[in-house]
């Protein structure tokens, strides 16, 4: 069975669903707050998981532990700021737009830092599904925005979509072939809860925030978006990059804004158009190619 392949298509199937989880928590508390507590929240699923291991850090050792806590600083805190920062910019179909190049990076990272050179087979796979997410996130909609800020958006976005796939790959270095994928992720998380709240705190935004009011109107959410995304899809996404390549891999999870499209069809009416189910029918076609790859 392809583990790599799967274990990227279900972290992509986790994130659709932990999308429309913080997408509500943003709604009722702000995108701040949403972002600063899903990490602790996550955090704690993690440890109470490691807990129940009978070794729960492995063999992480210094080199390991630095590899892991860069990658979660990298992909967790300057990736995800960055992202936010671009959908502030140019909206967040624009900035996901941009965001595709991820899986772009990373396999460019991966084969300078590991030697991994993706055959012609997932080359394509990754060309197809890259170009049905790009094809499905680019339709315009009458409804949105126009860019505020469109040459700094994109940059941040383009930082965002490097930090992410380099991050990936930093995991991987820092697993290696001794390392499980829970602990490496119980890392990375750390490192990432850590420096983000530094930060908040360092600069002032802490202040005001009534973290306990805020739990108390969106804990529901805040819980479910945390489970899903950063706890058992983070954790799937080291799982996919330890099992094979890392470019294939991010392939599969940039899928999400495409898997998204049945639960907001469920939950919130919402009727695709032709161009999307498109969209959708050429994503599928790639990332068989990538199964098969």
């Amino acid at each position: 069975m392809p583990t790599g392949q799967l274990a990227a298509l279900a972290t992509a199937i986790s994130w659709s669903a932990t999308s429309l989880f913080f997408g509500e928590a943003a709604r009722r508390i702000g995108a701040l707050r949403t972002n600063l507590l899903r990490l602790p929240i996550a955090l704690f699923f993690l440890t109470m998981t490691l807990v129940a291991t009978t070794r729960p850090l492995g063999d992480i050792d210094a080199r390991a532990g630095t590899y892991l806590a860069a990658s979660g600083i990298v992909g967790l805190v300057i990736g995800d700021l960055a992202l936010f920062a671009a959908m502030r910019r140019l909206g967040v179909r624009l900035a996901m737009l941009v965001m595709a190049l991820a899986p772009a990076f990373a396999a460019l990272t991966g084969v300078v830092l590991l030697g991994e050179i993706p055959g012609a087979l997932a080359l394509l796979g990754m060309v197809i599904t890259l170009g049905g997410v790009a094809w499905v996130v680019s339709e315009p909609r009458g409804e949105e925005a126009r860019p505020v800020d469109l040459s700094r958006g994109v940059a941040l976005a383009v930082v965002g979509a490097a930090c992410q796939g380099t991050g990936l790959v930093l995991a991987k270095l820092g697993m290696g072939r001794t390392i499980e994928a829970l602990p490496a992720t119980w890392v990375r998380m750390s490192a990432a809860t850590v420096v983000i709240w530094l930060l908040i705190t360092v600069t002032g935004r802490a202040t005001g925030l009534e973290i306990a009011g805020s739990l108390r109107r969106a804990w529901p959410f805040l819980l479910a978006g945390a489970f899903f995304g950063p706890f058992v899809g983070v954790w799937l996404s080291l799982v996919a990059a330890r099992s094979g390549n890392v470019g294939v891999a991010a392939t599969i999870m940039a899928t999400t804004p495409v898997l998204v499209i049945p639960l907001v069809m469920a939950f919130e009416h919402y009727r695709p158009s032709t161009r999307a189910l498109l969209g959708t029918a050429v994503t599928i076609a790639g990332v068989a190619l990538l199964f098969t790859a």
